[in-house]
């Protein structure tokens, strides 16, 4: 398991902007948790690097390479300065940073590159050789200009090498920002969200005679405020987190209504795709996972999570919510909504038998420590119908857990 912790940032700062206070041990940290767990009175097999991030995206800001010995993480705010009190007074980031993750209780910088203006999310193609990245100012964090790009970058044994950067443009010749990125299992296409218009494109990527991307058929229409999104293991459908911020919404995410997820049904060979159903969750569902066999689905609800800790309005408990997906069909069905201690649950992940569900946990309600966490879950089978069950194990990580990927 590999995690990326914010720690610059405490989960209240979405609506009052304070970074909150300053800690000794505390910096934005890479954790990478050797497989498996023996659930013993053995400890894990545990080891961290400084790994510069933000949890102002989706949780798509590390990417790990599917033998689990290199990851990828960007960089969207800069480091907190000495002076910083803010999120404004957080620079813009530019960066990506490959770390070695051969000897797990030791990851290492290798180098470093460059990702545009305020990198989103990455996405590791499936071969390990070329990284897609959205980037831009989703949320006018610094300044009026969004900046927004699309870039495809590759990897190299010691560097990154060639990139490609194109500006998505809306059919009226407008710059539009994309939030989110990912890699179709078949390797030939990218698809982007757009939360601003509701949408998702698809991209072809092509290396030859020259690394470029060029666009697919029409925008795919969403519920509101499509976040982020996953391919099913078939690359059949895509499944987007439709959070329902705006900017109809106190704060542009403080207090929207409950989330969804749209289910797009994608020809991969034609690059076009639809909307054919969606299903209820919880509020703000930022983090998406799909099981390996592609019939369970999970989302990680924020609720009301990120409120202030004296606020009336704040949610002591974040959830997750279970779905069942018919991957030939594409019907996705809501089965319950569990409750769990913490805030800002983001990353939520899937075990390789996808009978277990992790997921991080920002911070907790706890004005003597404040940590971050990972919590796992296992998926049973109850009269035909699944549950999610809390389980009684947790690890804890450095402050400011947002992205998980087990591999």
């Amino acid at each position: 398991m590999v995690v990326a912790s914010d720690a610059d940032m405490v989960a209240s700062a979405y609506v009052d902007g304070q970074l909150g206070p300053r800690e000794a041990g505390q910096e934005d940290t890479l954790t990478v948790i050797e497989l498996p767990l023996s659930f013993d009175d053995m400890s894990p097999t545990i080891g961290t690097a400084p790994a510069p991030n933000s949890v102002t995206g989706p949780p798509a800001v590390l990417a790990v390479d599917a033998d689990g010995t290199r990851a990828y993480v960007i960089e969207t705010l800069g480091q907190r300065g000495p002076e910083a009190q803010t999120l404004s007074d957080l620079p813009p980031g530019n960066t990506i940073r490959a770390y070695d993750l051969t000897d797990g209780s030791a990851p290492r910088l290798l180098f470093t590159g460059t990702a545009g203006h305020m990198p989103q999310a990455v996405s590791l193609h499936p071969d390990g050789q070329l990284l897609a990245l959205a980037g831009g100012d989703v949320f006018s964090l610094a300044g009026p200009r969004a900046e927004p790009s699309l870039r495809l970058l590759t990897v190299e044994a010691d560097r990154f090498g060639d990139d490609f950067v194109l500006e998505p443009l809306s059919d009226d010749g407008e710059p539009i920002v994309p939030s989110y990125v990912e890699w179709h299992p078949n390797g030939e296409l990218v698809a982007a969200c757009f939360p601003w218009r509701d949408e998702v494109r698809l991209f072809a990527a092509h290396r030859s005679p020259e690394l470029r991307l060029e666009p697919l058929g029409r925008p795919i229409r969403t519920g509101k405020f499509p976040f982020a999104g996953r391919f099913t293991p078939d690359g059949r459908h895509f499944i987007t987190t439709d959070v329902q911020w705006g900017q109809d919404v106190e704060g542009v995410y403080g207090k929207p209504a409950d989330g969804q997820l749209s289910v797009l049904r994608i020809a991969a060979a034609a690059g076009t795709g639809e909307k054919i159903g969606d299903a209820s969750v919880g509020r703000s569902p930022e983090g998406l996972a799909i099981s390996p066999d592609g019939r369970h689905v999970v989302t990680s609800n924020l609720r009301m999570s990120f409120r202030p800790w004296n606020d009336p309005q704040l949610d002591r408990q974040s959830s997750l919510s279970l779905l069942t997906f018919d991957p030939a069909s594409g019907r996705l069905e809501t089965v319950a909504e569990e409750l769990i201690d913490g805030l800002l649950p983001e990353g939520p992940a899937f075990d390789a038998d996808g009978k277990f569900v992790v997921v991080t946990v920002f911070d907790h309600l706890d004005l003597a420590h404040r940590r971050g966490g990972l919590r796992f879950f296992e998926v049973t089978q109850d009269d035909a119908q699944p549950q999610l069950r809390p389980t009684l194990y947790s690890l804890e990580v450095m402050r400011g857990a947002h992205t998980l990927v087990v591999v």
